[in-house]
């Protein structure tokens, strides 16, 4: 009970990051370095590779002959010895069981040249148990031989999962088959970057691991102290003497505090990127968060094709999420419908039997002739004899929810296979069933959730393996009429075509008419640094730093996934309002001008009047903590003067005026820069308050006193600022159109329409041609025409309106078609010749504020040991003036200013130096003639002060000049009078 306690307070904090592995339970038919087939494990003994090599006697010579080995419990023998040790009885078993079929002369030299490798090798591995034998010699011939015998190793080794070793052989048949047919060019080589051979791990399965690997660590540790009591006069103790149960406690909350997480399958190695510290700015940063996937490579330079889009990611991950980076392609998204699959605990072999299938036979001489095979999570359970009728009757059971709907049925009519999955890690996505639409329409006044659409066969959930035996259409409109010449017979339907893109992308309106990076940057950066209104209950919670917008608000125009995402009241009836909180922003009036040169670039300028009503106003909450220990427990290890305790003291660090005598601020006490905000000290007097930095400030909000789980009490305070943009913040589009505020023009100022309007924001043309992002500008024109009660609402990517019907709307509203409107200039009062397009547009205000981010120091406090200005900004540090800053200097001829910048507001300084032995002198304490002593520079090589002279240096080169000196290396210097 304490675990799991435990084990949720951390999940609290952080979340998993689902992480892409490869399927384990396929055949793996690869080319590199060789040609090969693997049967993979988590087990390295468990592992077994059927090898394509060339034969040693001909070895260097190009297209030689080759033969069949397989290589498993680290030895490699011919795969005819293998055969005959699992129970074969002769070679024609063995070519029947591995069933080419076609008659192949290069199959069949392969054949004869792999049964002259195993008489070479063992000449009568055919008599009796000679092939066992030969298999143990060679077995407990390597450097860790298993201890069990040759027959427990082929029972738990080769092939665990199948029972009995003439089901093995016949497996190991169809490994060989399965090379041959794919060095023959009859069966495709496995991609790693297909999904069908990935699966997910979630939460589930990365606790799994870790509490293994900890379990084990506990239980090793368990062993050793308890042997010790096995020996001697010793007494052996209840079992909780013996059982740490710190090991596994402590190492999860390493595991989650540092991230380093158990490898997959290398027991020694971590991995990093497993636990992310969840993201709060906005609920769509939190929502896209949780819907992250991350495949690890083990070079990121050399990852070949992962970071690309392959087929397999269609509906499933969404094409355009992705950051931008070392990590481009391989942190990737789940779309809006994405469901990844969990194990599924009914037993499904009972429903295989009752479809058709056959039982696999356990014996080496039957003959399945023209039977298929049946697989099911990669083991080979059956065969059947009617293929098409088995899966078909399979998917009726699915459908009529006979079967769990995540079980995935794929029928390879090429390979005479068909493959059943139901474990856990596959993405799934929902389609609709053509022939079970008509079931919509029988109860459509009925309002249908989503499950009961799934109960029913009107929606099933499909693999990424099932879909390709699918013909999906790609919206409902194409069921209905002729695509290009001929009809085409659908079996399935999308049920939108934006729900292939993620939550992020699938929000912005006229995606599909954006450039793809602009959307990118959209979904990816500015939609989870946009300050939205991210809890409600911001009141009651201390988040180390939040932002809240004050007045949020809900875009003009509506997606499908916005629509989805819904409340639940408003489902079903024809007003679906969009969930408000997943859009964090305001609509602005955007005009398309140049506004007195303040807009160059990505420059904006806003209207004074509107932010003083109001406009994009967030409000920045910090939290500052503080511990002490308890009475109770800090009586016994410390001191009495030495414990800390929250009081107000007269504090050298700080002003102390807001606090009260218990050591914290009042609430709404205005607390400045310097400020002490938590007061601690110890009966000593010494000081242990908590002062804030030079760069913050605000109103306390409130304060917190509470006590965790280790004892110790603490408290948070928070300060509130209410921050107003000003020049400097960052804005942006649901385009990618980011923009810092340039200049605030008073609203007397700006230009107006007939109607009086003013825009409250004004952007470069620019912005444009270059970027092409004509979503922004069909969003403003759509948006003009519903603030004036336009029945156009919809900006669904795919689906979007034509731009003829937008221009009408607009008409219809009395405007021009295309959105420009005659305007008149602020200052004067006469009409503006050119035209303006002037629009309402969503916005964001996005986290980047100047007050965050301005750095300004004419001296403060250097690092004491090269005595250069420190780095940190709260510490008042200094901007790093680099080596690509010294070669612009270098380049202007700016001597002088180069000079200044990297030694005289650096680290300058001065040394004495010997011009006569060039050696550095020192500045020591020696005694003269008449019994005085003098303190000065003294050179101790020349034993005189004579011929010394002083030499400006930076500290830093002094500094290497002493290193160097304790090292045993000296440095002499040339001087020369300037």
């Amino acid at each position: 009970m304490y675990f799991y306690a435990a084990v949720c307070k951390l999940l609290l904090l952080q979340i998993f990051i689902a992480q892409e592995q490869i399927f384990l339970k396929r055949l793996w038919v690869t080319t590199i370095p060789y040609w090969a087939v693997a049967y993979k494990s988590q087990m390295k003994r468990n592992r077994m590779v059927v090898k394509l090599v060339e034969n040693s006697t001909f070895e260097g010579i190009q297209n030689g002959e080759k033969l069949l080995t397989v290589y498993f419990l680290s030895v490699e023998v011919p795969v005819w010895i293998l055969f005959f040790a699992l129970g074969v009885s002769s070679d024609k078993e063995i070519v029947d069981l591995i069933d080419y079929g076609k008659g192949d002369g290069r199959i069949e030299n392969l054949l004869f040249a792999s049964i002259r490798e195993a008489d070479e090798k063992c000449k009568a591995f055919r008599r009796g148990n000679n092939a066992l034998l030969f298999l143990e010699e060679r077995i407990k011939g390597v450097q860790f031989p298993p201890p069990e015998s040759i027959n427990e190793c082929l029972d738990m080794y080769v092939f665990p999962n199948i029972k009995g070793l003439k089901r093995k052989a016949r497996y190991l048949a169809y490994m060989v088959k399965v090379l041959l047919l794919a060095y023959t060019g009859r069966r495709k080589t496995d991609n790693r970057d297909d999904f069908r051979n990935k699966r997910l791990e979630l939460a589930s399965e990365l606790l799994e691991r870790e509490i293994r690997v900890h379990f084990a660590h506990a239980r090793k540790r368990m062993a050793k102290a308890l042997q010790r009591d096995l020996y001697g006069d010793r007494d052996v103790r209840q079992i909780e003497h013996y059982l740490d149960a710190s090991i596994i406690t402590n190492g999860l909350q390493r595991a989650f505090s540092t991230g380093a997480w158990s490898h997959p399958f290398k027991r020694m190695e971590r991995i990093s990127g497993v636990v992310a510290t969840l993201g709060r700015t906005n609920p769509l940063q939190t929502m896209a968060e949780l819907r992250r996937t991350r495949q690890h490579v083990q070079y990121t330079g050399k990852v070949g094709d992962a970071r690309y889009p392959h087929p397999s990611h269609w509906g499933k991950v969404c094409f355009l999420s992705t950051p931008d980076g070392e990590n481009c392609g391989l942190v990737k998204n789940l779309s809006v419908t994405g469901v990844v699959s969990t194990h599924v605990t009914e037993p499904i072999l009972p429903h295989l039997f009752d479809c058709g299938m056959e039982e696999l036979v356990d014996d080496t001489t039957s003959v399945l002739g023209k039977k298929d095979k049946v697989f099911l999570n990669g083991d080979w359970v059956g065969v059947c004899l009617n293929s098409a009728s088995f899966v078909s009757e399979l998917r009726n059971r699915r459908r009529r929810n006979e079967l769990p709907n995540q079980v995935e049925i794929k029928r390879d009519q090429i390979q005479e296979e068909v493959r059943i999955l139901s474990d856990a890690g596959r993405i799934l996505r929902p389609l609709l069933v053509v022939s079970n639409l008509l079931k919509i329409k029988e109860s459509k006044s009925e309002h249908k959730s989503f499950q009961s659409l799934l109960d029913n066969g009107v929606i099933e959930l499909v693999g990424p393996e099932e879909e390709e035996d699918f013909k999906t259409a790609w919206g409902v409109q194409y069921l209905f009429g002729k695509e290009g010449k001929s009809s085409v017979k659908y079996t399935h339907c999308e049920l939108d075509m934006s729900f292939l893109l993620g939550i992020s992308c699938s929000m912005v309106p006229f995606a599909n008419h954006d450039h793809a990076r602009r959307v990118l940057y959209q979904s990816q950066k500015h939609s989870s640094q946009a300050i939205g209104f991210s809890t409600t209950n911001p009141n009651i919670r201390v988040d180390a730093l939040s932002h809240q917008l004050f007045y949020p608000q809900r875009p003009l125009f509506r997606t499908m996934t916005s629509d989805c995402l819904g409340k639940p009241g408003y489902l079903g009836q024809s007003k679906v309002l969009p969930k408000s909180e997943f859009y964090n922003g305001q609509n602005a009036i955007v005009a398309v001008n140049v506004h007195l040169g303040y807009n160059q670039e990505d420059s904006l300028v806003m209207n004074r009047a509107s932010l003083q009503r109001g406009m994009f106003r967030s409000e920045h909450i910090r939290s500052y903590k503080a511990e002490i220990e308890n009475k109770e427990s800090s009586e016994k290890r410390k001191k009495p003067e030495d414990i800390v305790n929250f009081g107000k003291i007269q504090s050298k660090i700080g002003r102390v005026d807001s606090l009260d005598d218990d050591g914290f601020p009042f609430v709404g006490a205005n607390l400045q820069s310097g400020d002490i905000i938590i007061g601690r000290c110890a009966d000593s007097g010494t000081d242990h308050s908590i002062k804030l930095k030079h760069t913050e400030r605000g109103y306390v909000q409130k304060v917190v006193l509470s006590s965790n789980d280790e004892g110790k009490n603490f408290a948070t305070v928070s300060l509130r600022q209410v921050r107003s943009p000003v020049l400097g913040d960052k804005f942006s589009s649901m385009h990618g159109q980011k923009g810092v505020l340039g200049f605030l023009e008073s609203q007397e100022n700006f230009p107006f329409t007939k109607q009086g309007i003013v825009p409250d924001i004004v952007i470069n043309p620019h912005a444009f041609p270059s970027r092409q992002t004509p979503g922004q500008l069909l969003e403003s024109a759509l948006g003009k025409g519903i603030a004036c009660v336009g029945s156009l609402r919809n900006a669904t990517p795919f689906s979007t309106p034509s731009v003829e019907a937008i221009t009408d709307q607009l008409h219809r509203a009395g405007f021009s078609r295309w959105g420009n409107e005659r305007v008149y200039n602020g200052r004067t009062g006469e009409m503006v010749q050119s035209l303006i397009f002037m629009g309402p547009t969503f916005y964001q205000r996005l986290h980047h504020m100047s007050e965050d981010k301005v750095k300004f120091r004419n001296t403060g406090p250097v690092h004491p040991l090269t005595r250069q200005p420190v780095a940190d900004r709260k510490r008042f540090g200094g901007i790093k003036f680099g080596e690509m800053e010294r070669d612009c200097l270098i380049a202007h001829g700016a001597s002088s200013n180069l000079y200044e910048r990297l030694f005289t507001l650096s680290d300058s300084s001065q040394i004495h130096i010997c011009s006569k032995c060039k050696n550095v002198a020192n500045v020591i304490l020696r005694p003269v003639s008449g019994g005085r002593k003098i303190r000065g520079p003294y050179c101790r090589f020349c034993e005189s002060a004579d011929d010394i002279v002083v030499a400006s240096v930076p500290y830093g080169a002094k500094l290497l000049s002493q290193e160097l000196f304790s090292m045993g290396i000296n440095l002499k210097f040339d001087t020369e009078l300037c």
